[in-house]
């Protein structure tokens, strides 16, 4: 009966230990996510990406374009970042929607946000509506460490 009392209280600590989800922990200025958007012409150049660690990075919202409500696509940690050029990334990592990155970041400077070009369009572009942007965090990407 003790033997079997044991058992049980071993099995039902491992599987306590076992089923919790744990997080891995990254250091301080790193970060894993998906590139949800990349936004263009009148919502300026941003990358928006879907941070999954570390989860309090971004901020949640919504983005839809004027009339294409149907598609609209939900976020829950999302950060905006530069096109990749701006920031002196290289060009052969794709900027592409899907792409799941690895990355080292820091938050903008004064200067950086007084200035504002990074995330402009490059061109001049007439446009007709007041389009919003993605509710995003802004971030600069210093580093990708791997991606896929």
């Amino acid at each position: 009966m003790i033997k079997f009392n044991l058992f049980a209280l071993v099995f039902c600590i491992s599987i306590v230990l076992f089923s919790c989800e744990r997080t891995e922990r990254l250091p301080s200025n790193q970060a894993k996510g998906k590139i949800l958007l990349v936004t263009t012409r009148c919502y300026g150049e941003i990358v928006v990406i879907e941070v999954n660690n570390p989860e309090e990075l971004g901020v949640a919202g919504v983005f839809s374009e004027p009339g294409k409500e149907a598609e609209s696509i939900t976020y829950n940690n999302a950060i905006g970042v530069p096109y990749f050029e701006k920031i002196g990334l290289p060009d052969s990592i794709p900027q592409t929607i899907g792409t799941e990155l690895y990355f080292e970041y820091r938050e903008l400077t004064s200067e950086e946000w007084e200035n504002g070009h990074l995330f402009e369009s490059a061109e001049p572009i007439a446009c007709y509506a007041n389009n919003i942007p993605p509710n995003t965090k802004r971030h600069i990407i210093t580093k990708i460490i791997s991606y896929k």
